[in-house]
């Protein structure tokens, strides 16, 4: 700018004022011209005096265009800069004007709290924390255990999301404990809330981090498949210990802990795009590589460090030594109830193939009703990071197994078929599974283990309006107690991870008799009848891994975890089954368990897998129901082999399910059964809540906290809302408009809409001819836009509903034609957590009678300021120079305004 402006001056400097008599045109040309301009004489004094005053005039209006012209030319240069002289858009800190890094693109490492800690990252308080990024290999000790650089100013580590590791945690924390020893009370200013010279990590996209280096990277000459879950996911030493059966087996033999890891003061962020993963690597190697050097003459002073490109975090997740407990009942000085965490939750679907569950009259057990054989599934992931857990094996594959599955059974078999047999078959898919079994336990629970009890008095309709119709409890809340019609599970199939094979077309089958020997042997069973059922292409073997024979402790045999686990432990090993799933001893090796890697782009997952897992499970499900107590696993499997047809692994409803789980979750699919569901529900109570949160792009499958927003259940009365509801001075029903309502996920409510299309249809195929019954189309059916539109569907019978808990069976939406329903939620909330009653929602305390075994995990609040940002630091006596250069110009440029204001006061221009 100075420079511009001199050179301005300078110019109009050589340009004399315009003398008397000088054309006008020449004003503001080169010397040159004016000199050659010959005066003009004038014969009156009035003459030239006027003359003048038009010529000072002109030129100045002249010489202003030329300042003018300053601000443009200015403007030009600070584009071009912007811009840094070419098309290169790859966002860089060497450029002016970059907002790519001011509110850095991330997924954040987040704390939660569990009942005896908590686990996860975040800042040591409310402050910043702050440091220049050097790459991770400068900062842990060489291999004898020296330090590559003396007196290390902070910084935040910058590494490879293949090397994050907890092992590689350990050396990089372990350096920092030595070198803020060594550094003593240099950096005591920047040390805020006690932070250390480690001030956060941030872990790249390994992708980037290739295009920067020579060559890829590889661990002992082959790619790593890391898990940051620990070799005995929710068994030993981790919160769900007590509610998890074979504790001690290494499922997971690539696994080490670091999810369960507290890294309180270490706040760290995943960073997935790639031009900016790029450039941050670069920055770190090229920062390290220049501190190193520098060290290597001895103590660092500011002019070594300063200017340096650093990372500022702000993500206060709460303080320390802080549980779910403390989290959830704190106060504030004054004594008030302010919670700081929600717990984790959301909604599971459970649905009956055949005709809809009928309940007793007064909710309780009978002997006479059918019992059931369960398929069971997990819905959600996890990760180190959030909300980046794609879960293409743990959770993707496993839904896309159960609900083709569920369609086999659902449009190859009529109801009378299925009512006929001497199970009936239901279908879970649960929610909350990675986070202590939540979902299964809590169904399970209410289902008869012990068994759900509502308060006297609370058991109302769940819409006020419907008298007759679905039945519901304000306290403890539960939007539907369609879940009393399962009286008797004697038995359980769940799935896992068969997206992702250990062997080549093998899927292995776990549990079984070894882990339950005290029912009646319908557990060994159930796992002899899934090995009978091979299919042309793919094998079912008996696991290899099936603990000892001595009898004396069932938790010393090994189970996967999964819904099954909940029904073992729940009933004391009375009940039991078997686990389909696509490896033996441990998990296959490129599976990713849990890891932010496991994505379909990753390691895909195999359509072929899928089809043969969900053609098996629909055999399975169909022969156990088949059976009327001999146990004859052969007879009962060629039953349904002959029942069941192949699934194509083409299948256009296997492709169009498997885009939306593990590439889109904001799919038409999805949409179009989320939109159903939201005019079904707000025909049905009059409230229109939106549609849930959506799955992602790429999809998300962490189970997330438990509000209004995010699946909570809660009950209208009058104009509020309550997430229970105890009062007698104003009671519910006393309004048209009280009701029961839920605003499930995208995902759950996806589920729910495709589980009662697949098994809703089997009414309508028992009014076609036989040989049209084999696969029944759906143009048989009504077509609809919302419940209302199915009043006319014969096909589902309607049961004569009275004031006894009986709910009604007409016909609803789902997937634009008219099913009979069959789908139900049910909440996933922790056993020991409840809603507050007569408070609002998101109000959770510790139940009185709580048996302190679930891991019970919780997630606090976060700050509305949480983020990253990196940004050129050039450090204080920068700072201080470019104070003192500000200071000089400006008095400088006032002594120059001054002078020449004096100047031209003296020629009579001011």
């Amino acid at each position: 700018i100075v420079l511009i402006t001199l050179r301005i001056m300078a110019r109009l400097k050589r340009c004399p004022p315009p003398m008397r008599g000088c054309p006008p045109q020449a004003n503001g040309l080169d010397e040159e011209v004016c000199s050659s301009s010959s005066p003009t004489t004038t014969t009156t004094t009035t003459t030239t005096t006027t003359q003048s005053a038009s010529l000072l005039k002109h030129s100045s209006l002249r010489n202003r265009g030329k300042v003018f012209m300053l601000p443009a030319v200015l403007l030009a240069f600070f584009v071009n800069s912007a811009l840094g002289g070419s098309s290169n858009n790859v966002p860089s800190l060497d450029k002016p004007f970059q907002s790519s890094f001011e509110h850095l693109p991330h997924v954040p490492c987040v704390s939660l709290f569990h009942r005896n800690g908590r686990v996860g990252c975040g800042t040591l308080g409310r402050s910043t924390m702050t440091g220049r990024l050097l790459h991770w290999s400068t900062v842990v000790s060489s291999e004898d255990g020296s330090n590559s650089v003396a007196n290390v100013p902070p910084y935040v580590v910058v590494i490879d999301e293949r090397d994050y590791s907890n092992d590689n945690v350990d050396k990089i924390v372990s350096y920092a404990v030595s070198a803020t020893e060594v550094g003593g009370s240099k950096y005591d200013d920047e040390n805020k809330a006690g932070a250390g010279v480690l001030r956060g990590i941030l872990v790249l996209n390994s992708t980037a981090v290739d295009e920067v280096s020579s060559s890829k990277r590889r661990l002992d000459g082959d790619e790593s498949y890391y898990s940051p879950e620990p070799q005995t996911p929710q068994g030993e030493n981790t919160p769900s210990e007590q509610i998890s059966v074979g504790i001690n087996h290494a499922w997971n033999s690539n696994g080490d802990g670091l999810t369960n890891r507290d890294m309180y003061g270490i706040p760290t962020a995943y960073i997935a795009d790639s031009s900016v993963a790029s450039y941050l690597y670069s920055v770190s190697l090229e920062q390290s590589k220049t501190l190193v050097k520098k060290s290597q003459h001895g103590k660092l002073d500011e002019d070594d460090i300063f200017p340096a490109i650093v990372a500022e975090y702000d993500y206060y997740m709460g303080p320390d030594n802080q549980n779910a407990k403390t989290c959830l009942s704190w106060v504030d000085k004054d004594d008030v109830w302010r919670p700081k965490c929600l717990p984790l939750g959301g909604n599971s679907v459970w649905g009956v193939a055949g005709s809809d569950t009928e309940q007793n009259e007064d909710g309780g057990d009978d002997e006479n009703a059918k019992p059931i054989v369960m398929l069971a599934t997990s819905i959600d992931s996890t990760s180190m990071f959030h909300d980046a857990s794609p879960g293409a094996n743990t959770a993707a594959s496993n839904i896309i197994a159960l609900l083709m599955a569920a369609k086999l059974i659902g449009t190859s078999v009529p109801v009378s078929t299925i009512d006929g047999l001497s199970k009936r078959i239901a279908f879970g898919f649960f929610q909350g599974e990675s986070y202590g079994f939540v979902g299964s336990r809590s169904f399970l629970r209410d289902v008869a283990y012990p068994g759900f009890e509502c308060d006297e008095d609370s058991e109302v309709p769940a819409v006020a309006k419907n008298t007759n119709g679905e039945r519901a409890c304000l306290y403890p809340l539960r939007p539907t107690l369609s879940f009393r019609g399962v009286k008797n599970i004697v038995g359980m199939i769940s799935v896992d991870q068969v997206g992702v094979l250990q062997t080549e077309k093998n899927l292995y089958v776990h549990g079984g008799g070894n882990v339950v020997q005290n029912d009646d042997g319908t557990s060994a069973f159930l796992a002899e009848v899934l090995a009978g059922l091979s299919t042309d292409d793919y094998t079912v073997s008996a696991s290899a891994e099936q603990g000892d024979d001595d009898g004396n402790n069932d938790d010393e045999y090994p189970l996967p975890p999964s819904p099954l686990t909940s029904l073992v432990k729940l009933s004391e090993g009375a009940v039991g089954g078997a686990v389909l799933a696509g490896y033996d001893q441990t998990f296959a090796e490129k599976s990713f368990y849990h890891s932010h890697l496991d994505s379909n782009k990753t390691t895909p997952v195999s359509m072929e897998s899928i089809a043969a897992s969900a053609t098996i499970l629909a055999r399975a499900a169909v022969a156990s129901a088949y059976d009327n107590g001999d146990l004859d696993a052969e007879t009962s499997a060629a039953y349904a082999t002959n029942l069941i047809p192949d699934l194509d692994p083409t299948d256009e409803s296997l492709m169009e399910l498997a885009n939306c789980l593990l590439t889109d979750g904001n799919c038409d699919l999805l949409l179009k059964h989320g939109k159903t569901e939201q005019q079904n529900s707000k025909q049905r109570t009059g409230v229109d809540l939106g549609l849930g949160v959506a799955l992602g792009t790429p999809p998300n499958y962490y189970i997330s906290v438990y509000d209004a927003t995010n699946g909570q259940s809660f009950v209208q009365i009058g104009n509020a809302w309550y997430g229970a509801y105890t009062k007698d001075d104003k009671k519910y029903g006393e309004k048209n408009t009280d009701t029961f309502l839920v605003r499930a996920s995208l995902l759950e409510t996806g589920i729910y809409g495709l589980l009662n299309n697949y098994l809703g249809q089997g009414d309508a195929a028992s009014e076609m001819e036989e040989a049209d019954r084999t696969m029944m189309e759906t143009s048989s059916l009504l077509t609809c836009s919302s419940t209302k539109d199915c009043s006319k569907a014969s096909y589902c019978t309607v049961s004569s509903s009275d004031e006894d808990g009986s709910s009604s069976s007409s016909a609803v939406c789902a997937g634009n034609v008219c099913v009979c329903p069959r789908s139900h939620y049910h909440l996933a909330l922790d056993e020991s957590i409840e809603a507050v009653p007569n408070n609002s929602t998101g109000r959770y305390r510790v139940k009185d009678d709580d048996e302190g075994v679930s891991a019970m995990y919780t997630e606090p609040y976060w700050s509305s300021t949480v983020g990253v940002r990196v940004y050129r630091d050039a450090g204080d006596r920068t700072g201080t120079w470019a104070l003192g250069a500000g200071l000089v110009v400006a008095i400088v440029a006032f002594a120059s305004t001054w002078s020449l204001k004096n100047k031209l006061k003296k020629e009579k221009l001011y």
